[in-house]
């Protein structure tokens, strides 16, 4: 066989060499092998090699072919490209030496020289890809703590029995320091014909920003053809480190927000409009504004009247309660320049906030009462569209909207809240801005004491919320909070007493509702955990559906049983048809050794995920059900004790956990649910990173958990029938969350409750049949069938409706 090198060119990690072979009567294609030698380290490294025109070839005898060998850019070594017989002792055939700068120079000289020679070998490997090995870094991602996850496919051939080894090398083919974590490993079909199979692999590893160009091998270990490798440089390592960040970023991070907020804010016409509107209106509600006034700056405090006087909606108070110390004449100046019989001026002596707040709720006369501060500025609609929403619903008595900071002219951090989330609020005053609250709930509560200075504001809202007969969220950024060195937007740390102030507020309240709790100060300023308190731990019946994979039960169990502080559970695994001989092994031992473990087998046939959580459950003992995928671990000892302890209040109908992927990403945050979607929030952040709103770090209330770790309220679980059996695969976990939303309890998303969640590991994908897609497809139908009429009236309920429906990061809806 000759060999001869015809043009050579490099691309986005990869380099390519064209080869001629001629006198190939005596080769057999099959059994040729491409490796790259690394000169600094030794290191051997798979490369592809691909025959042009290879389909029009294959059914003539011809003794001259051309090859593309692509093999990675590692420019901290020469390479020496070797062409291998794997059944002639390694012959070597040809060897192609690659030194990295004369490779680049080479390369500019074929893109000028023979442009249309690298249009033909470049990027072969994407063009040729399918049925051969081929490994691709898919994704980059923040971890939240200074590092990145780095995630490849590796799709290889169809042993399932094989062995794999995988390595990152540097630029010089040296190995580094990670540690590779398989993800997923399943046989899939690529192309048109599903019969024949690949072997996938998902690999994660944890990496520094730098160095910023690495090499992934992947390596069969009784297969030298089944062999592939990766190679990023610095631009495109960028590309899908940058791509990443933005498909995480949230609403509050978006840099082209203040654009969004000026193309989408009250115009001339549309103030014109509202004005005539609400000259219509027979019925106006009375609308007052309260605002402490201390030194305020001179600046800022015009703004402020400016935008309260210039509001679409005229029938509303000004109440300026002036506690400025003596020898300020601010206010008084200010306000000397403005003949508005709306506003009203009560001097007093400057007490507390909350005192000085009092004072102002003793003077209004509103139907509803609002509170601003000094130095902030809201939306000239603001008002019209908070007595829009008490025309539209005249029995809410708390309101809030959503806001943003306004920092140096430019609007930036917004927060588009959703409906009333008690689970959030019990977090942190989410709420803040700009509320407002009816007469009728101010009459039935009691007004914030001296104590609560600070967050005041909170501990209103949380008085009221005990009364509400609605409360609601006037979905539009109408509150500006500025953003100024003394200001709480700015500086958390200048009032550091308002810190204990909110817990004390908060722990008032559950005292009020007679909820056994405890609330803890979180090192976060303004950051609560609660801690709830059960008489008598409930008895937990833990439901495991499980069919062989005694690897991954077994991983589980240990896990629970080792890690769990919680004592008082019992564990049914729902046994559906295994066929392993050591599965049933593993059964007798798990009984014999633990006398909280029990064993049933399900009677039917095939896979239904709803009948045979039906059927295990049948066998419970338990006060509350948790149901847990068999390919999840417990990594947080008290998961259990938090999620339980939700279910002290009687408003909590489910409960679910945060669950990573063993790279320490997110795998599940709750579910969102819109007609014809659904899906994980959240997924793919760094586990440390905060979130949407803290939605991350803080439980808060969703539209659904995913089923691979599921606790609801037994009574609530017979209630609703259990699982819709018709829903044998897909969505019956979220169906049966909806069920219990539909009967007016709370599906609660706990975020201290923490586990891995290997999936796809028991099942694999349904994707890659025909018949389950086909079958999940009809489940589907049948699921929002149902819920089509229900998920259209509660838009915006988890997600505000500026936000998109149909996305679990939280992206502002353009």
């Amino acid at each position: 066989m000759n060999v001869e090198t015809i043009s050579l060119c490099r691309g986005d990690g990869q380099g390519y060499v064209r080869l001629s072979f001629s006198d190939l009567q005596d080769v057999s294609f099959a059994d040729l092998v491409v490796t790259a030698r690394a000169v600094v380290s030794g290191q051997v490294i798979p490369c592809d090699l691909y025959w042009l025109d290879a389909v029009e070839n294959m059914w003539s005898s011809v003794s001259n072919r051309d090859a593309v060998i692509v093999f990675p850019l590692l420019d901290g070594t020469n390479l020496f490209i070797d062409i291998v017989d794997r059944n002639d002792e390694g012959k070597v055939y040809f060897t192609v030496e690659v030194d990295p700068l004369k490779s680049k120079i080479r390369s500019r000289l074929t893109y000028k020289m023979h442009p249309d020679q690298a249009a033909v070998i470049r990027d072969i490997s994407e063009r040729l890809i399918s049925g051969n090995p081929h490994v691709e870094v898919t994704g980059i991602y923040p971890d939240g703590k200074g590092k990145v996850i780095v995630r490849c496919t590796a799709t290889m051939h169809g042993n399932e029995n094989e062995s794999y080894v995988v390595q990152v090398l540097d630029e010089c083919a040296q190995p580094l320091s990670v540690t590779p974590v398989v993800l997923e490993d399943s046989m899939c079909s690529e192309g048109k014909d599903t019969a024949i199979k690949h072997r996938r692999l998902t690999y994660a590893f944890a990496m520094d920003m730098n160095p910023r160009m690495f090499c992934v091998t992947v390596q069969a270990e009784n297969n030298v053809l089944d062999a592939a490798s990766d190679c990023m440089l610095a631009p495109k390592f960028q590309r899908l480190l940058d791509g990443s960040v933005a498909e995480l970023r949230h609403a509050s991070l978006d840099p082209s927000y203040d654009f969004f907020f000026r193309k989408h804010r009250l115009n001339p016409a549309d103030a014109r409009a509202q004005k005539e509107i609400c000259g219509a209106w027979k019925q106006k509600p009375l609308l007052s504004l309260i605002c402490v006034a201390f030194n305020t700056s001179e600046e800022y405090f015009k703004e402020l009247l400016s935008s309260v006087l210039n509001q679409t909606y005229t029938h509303f108070e000004l109440i300026v309660v002036d506690v400025s110390t003596a020898g300020s004449t601010t206010v008084k100046n200010v306000l000397a320049r403005y003949n508005d019989d709306r506003i009203r001026v009560v001097k007093a002596e400057n007490k507390s906030i909350a005192e000085n707040t009092n004072v102002g709720i003793a003077v209004a006369q509103g139907d509803y009462i609002a509170f601003i501060d000094h130095d902030d500025v809201i939306e000239p609609d603001a008002l019209y569209w908070y007595a829009h929403e008490i025309r539209q619903h005249p029995q809410v008595d708390l309101l809030y909207c959503d806001e943003d900071k306004l920092q140096d002219g430019r609007y930036v951090w917004p927060v588009f809240k959703p409906a009333f989330n008690k689970d959030l609020l019990y977090s942190y005053n989410y709420v803040t801005h700009m509320l407002m609250v009816s007469r009728h709930a101010l009459k039935r509560v009691d007004l914030s004491e001296a104590d609560v200075s600070g967050a005041q504001d909170y501990d209103l809202t949380l008085k009221c919320v005990e009364v509400a007969r609605d409360i609601r969220n006037v979905s539009h950024m109408l509150y500006h909070w500025r953003e100024h060195p003394g200001s709480t937007s700015a500086n958390a740390q200048s009032k550091p007493y308002a810190v204990e102030a909110g817990r004390l507020a908060l722990q008032r309240h559950f005292d009020r509702m007679n909820l056994p709790a405890k609330v803890e100060s979180l090192p976060a300023m303004f950051r609560y955990r609660v801690r709830y308190e059960h008489t008598d731990e409930p008895k937990v019946s833990i439901v495991i559906p499980t069919k062989d994979h005694i690897d991954l039960l077994r991983a589980c169990l240990t896990s629970v049983i080792e890690k769990t502080t919680y004592r008082n559970y019992e564990i049914i695994i729902a046994e559906n048809n295994s066929v392993e001989p050591q599965t049933f092994t593993y059964y007798d031992e798990l009984e014999q050794r633990h006398d909280n473990v029990r064993v049933v087998k399900w009677p039917g046939k095939g896979f239904n995920y709803s009948a045979i959580c039906n059927y295990g459950a049948s066998f419970a003992s338990g006060e509350i059900f948790l149901f847990l995928n068999n390919d999840t671990e417990v990594i947080e000892p008290e998961w259990m004790t938090s999620m339980v302890g939700f279910f002290a209040r009687p408003d909590v109908g489910m409960v679910g956990a945060k669950l990573l992927y063993h790279d320490g990403l997110v795998q599940h945050g709750g579910v969102w649910v819109s007609p014809n979607g659904c899906d994980y929030i959240n997924q793919r952040c760094g586990a440390a990173e905060l979130g949407y709103m803290e939605t991350l770090q803080h439980p808060f209330d969703c539209a659904a958990i995913t089923g691979a770790c599921q606790m609801i309220r037994r009574e609530v679980f017979e209630q609703i029938n259990g699982f819709d059996e018709d829903l044998a695969v897909v969505l019956n976990d979220v169906d049966l969350c909806m069920k219990s939303n539909a009967t007016g309890y709370l599906t609660v998303f706990d975020a201290d409750a923490l586990l891995y969640h290997n999936e796809f590991s028991s099942r694999g994908r349904d994707e890659q049949n025909p018949e389950k897609v086909a079958r999940a497809i009809q489940e589907q139908m049948r699921f929002y069938d149902r819920w089509a009429q229900p998920l259209l009236k509660n838009r915006g309920k988890f997600f505000n409706l500026n936000l998109d429906q149909y996305n679990g990061h939280f992206k502002i809806q353009y």
